[in-house]
Order: structure tokens, then sequence, then C-alpha cells
């Protein structure tokens, strides 16, 4: 397939207007967000120490499903989402269902966002109320979306720089007092950290299956680098670079920071209500360096929430595109070579998350972050379904050189994880109710997904 130049429109009459700068720092950054920033405190003290291993093992699986990705993405640069191979592999009506229910689940992650940014303001503000913060960074991101996708880019750049480099400093900053011998108000920075307080494995097999919950939420949107698609200069290149990239990614942004946090924080005290990081640098005595990482983490909530509604925004135009009905010719539209109804859309929808933050209280995130992991382990399954039905009804000399590695054995090894996961969750009892209600909320659009075509045939 040709290459479009930098200035020329995608097939879906996007404008190509990300470069390859914008791609890998968006890549980066979306590695990095409230999972990482607050929810590794909850999975610490769910699982102790041995959440770095459970990063480790979610992070593999998931560059698995990237590579999968990555291959259907490649094969045809016209597609505007995921959801068009989900039609085009395993018929409309599972495209449909998909497609929905994807949608809704990057409603409910920048749900979950804009529910942690709340908190951290509240570093600060003590008596503001959580939902406020929200409101109003919905409503500016918005008005950025709106104007440009190159404007998005450029915002999603500079969020993204502010990430990395903190987290990279954060890690360099540990490991100089570590080399050093130096204490903190906790103790003396150390990894005797890791196994001084019950071992490793200090919450035994319950705590260590526990944990997963929230790593899994540490990484649901790595998939969205594939929306960028449609509006990169350069695709084949800048997107077989990206997602070659999640493992050096992981082990940077997860495995090192979460190990620099627990050798100077024992993870019996590592907070759950607050940033992990802001804990640990204000444990150092750094004058003002609490209220540093509180505006990085708020910047990351920023960044993510953004990155959402620029994905769901294309989601919903992709699912209503060049379909008949009302409803369809509303969001299935662009103007100025933007889904416009599509993000505003979306961006209603998320402010109904301080509404969830008063009837729910001070566990409206974990109760979201719990909603959106289930839901989105559905979806991850449908998309390695997908990827499977490309390669069986794909003649050989026509699929890509970027090729899933070990298909079909890690295609369905990952598969089965990912089922694991949900079993797991309905399991626990904390992840029950939103593991449930994931399942329901399929189960209802299956159902009318079917009367809908029914309809539609007679």
């Amino acid at each position: 397939m040709k290459e479009k130049n930098a200035n020329s429109q995608s097939d879906s009459g996007y404008q190509r207007s990300l470069t390859n700068a914008h791609i890998q720092l968006i890549a980066l950054g979306g590695t990095i967000g409230t999972g990482l920033f607050l929810g590794v405190g909850n999975s610490i003290r769910r699982a102790g120490p041995s959440v770095l291993l459970i990063y480790l093992v979610v992070g593999i699986f998931l560059f698995f499903l990237m590579r999968a990705l990555g291959e259907l993405i490649v094969s045809d640069l016209s597609k505007h989402t995921y959801i068009d191979f989900i039609e085009k592999y395993l018929g409309k009506d599972v495209g449909f269902i998909t497609g929905y229910l994807y949608w809704f689940c990057l409603i409910t992650l920048a749900m979950a966002e804009m529910t942690a940014l709340g908190i951290y303001f509240q570093y600060w503000f003590p008596h503001l109320p959580t939902w406020v913060p929200g409101l109003i960074t919905v409503a500016v991101l918005l008005f950025i979306n709106l104007l440009s996708a190159r404007l998005f880019g450029n915002l999603e750049f500079a969020f993204a720089i502010i990430k990395i480099v903190t987290v990279l400093a954060f890690v360099v900053l540990i490991a100089f007092m570590l080399l050093q011998g130096k204490s903190t108000s906790y103790g003396p920075v150390s990894f005797a950290n890791l196994t001084a307080h019950g071992g490793f494995f200090a919450k035994g097999g319950i705590g260590f299956l526990s944990g997963f919950q929230m790593v899994i939420f540490s990484f649901v949107g790595i998939e969205l680098l594939g929306f960028t698609a449609s509006e990169a200069q350069n695709p084949k290149v800048t997107i077989r670079k990206a997602i070659n990239e999640v493992p050096v990614r992981i082990i940077l942004f997860y495995v090192l920071a979460i190990i620099a946090i627990l050798v100077v924080i024992p993870w019996d005290k590592v907070s759950t209500n607050s940033s992990p990081f802001v804990q640990t640098l204000g444990a150092t005595g750094l004058h003002n360096a609490g209220s540093i990482i509180n505006f990085v983490v708020i910047s990351a909530a920023i960044s993510s929430t953004n990155s959402v509604l620029y994905s769901a925004g294309r989601l919903l135009f992709s699912i209503t595109f060049n379909e008949k009905g009302k409803w369809n010719q509303t969001f299935g539209h662009l103007r100025r070579q933007l889904p416009q109804n599509s993000l505003i859309l979306s961006a209603f929808m998320i402010e109904f998350a301080p509404l969830i933050i008063i009837i729910i209280g001070n566990d409206a995130f974990n109760f979201i972050s719990s909603t959106t992991t289930s839901m989105f382990l559905i979806i991850w399954c449908i998309m390695l379904l997908s990827h499977v039905a490309y390669r069986k009804k794909t003649p050989e000399e026509e699929l890509t050189d970027f090729k899933m590695p070990g298909f079909p054995v890690l295609d369905y090894l990952t598969l089965l994880f990912f089922i694991a996961m949900i079993v797991l969750l309905l399991f626990l009892p904390e992840n029950r109710i939103a593991m449930i209600a994931a399942l329901a909320v399929f189960v209802i659009l299956a159902i009318f997904a079917r009367i809908w075509r029914k309809e539609k045939t007679e």
C-alpha cells in the first residue's frame, strides 16, 4: 500500500498530521498514567513486593497482544480502528457489540482518570470537592480536541516529556540514595524492604492473585496507539517501532519505578489514598518534592484523559461511519476533518464521573477502575480472536512482514491468560460485581445487536 505524504488525508478523511515524534511520545506517555501513579499503591498493598512479578507477567502478555494488533494495523492502514478488523473477520454483529462496549470502556477509563484527578488536587486543596477538577478538565480538553489533531499531538507530546523525565529522574534519585546508603523518614533506603516485612510474597497466594486487577488497569489503553494510525504521517514505520518498544517501557516505567518506591517505603506503609510517588519523594525530605511530583501526576491524569477522549471520539465515528439512520449520520461524519459530534458526546458521557463520585464517595476510583478492567479483558479477548481469524483467512503470500511471533500458540496462550483473569475477577469478592456488570453489558449489547440486525433485515 502506497504511503501518503504528510499533508494528505487518510482514506477515512482524517488529516495525516501526527509526526513520528508525536507517535513515539504518545506511545511512551501512554504507558504512564493513573494506574501507575495512583493505582500502584492499591496493587502493592494487596500483593506486597510480589506486585513486581505481576507487572512482568501482565506486561509480557500485553506485548503479545500489541504484536497481534500491530499486525492487523499494518495489514490495512485504511481501517479506522480495531472495530473495522473485528467486523471484517468476526462479523458485523460482533463488531457492533465490541464497538459500543469498547466505547463504553474508554468512557469509564476517562472517568477513572477524572476521579484520580480530584484525589490529586486534594493534596493542595483538602476541602475541594473531588469532582470539580475533572469537570473543568474535560471541558478544556474537549475544546482542544475540537481544534485539530495536531494540537492534540502537541499537547500529548508535552505531557509525555513531563511524565517520562519525571519517572526517570525519580528512579535515578532513588538509585543514588540507595548506592549512597541514605535514609528517609521510613528508615534506610534498602533492597531489604522487598523481603523484610513478611517476605516477597507477604500476602500469600490470594494476595498475589488479588493484585492482578489494578495491575491490569495500569495497562488498559495500551492499545490506543492504534487509533493514531489514521492520522500518522508514516504509520508503517512509526507503529512498528512504538509497539516493539513496549517491553522496554514496561521495565523502565513500571518495574524500576515500583522497585524505587519499595526500597524507600515498606510495602505495608504505602498509601492507597494518594500517589505513592508523592509519598516517596515526601519521605526523602527534599524541599517541595511532594508538590513537584503531585503536579506531574496531575499532568499524567490530564494526559491520559486527553488520549482517551481523542480515541473515544474516533471510535464512535468509526462504528457509525457509512451506516444509515439519524444516530449514525449524526456521529459518523467529519467536520473540519475531525469527528466533532462524536467527541462532544464522548466528553458529555465522561462528565457523569462526578455523579458516581457523589454516590459512591471515596471508593469511586476503585469501583470505576475495576469495571474498566473487566470490560477491557473482554475487549482484548475479542481483538485476539479477530487476529486469529485474520491469519486463518489470509493467504501466506498476502501477510504483512510485521507478523505476530509464535502464531498461533502465543495468541491462544494470551487468550487463555485473559480468560483466566476474567474468572479470577469473578472469584474475588472486591471485583465480582464489576466483572458481572461488564458481562451483563456485553450480553445486553448482544441482544440489542440481534434485534437491530433482525429489524434491519426485515
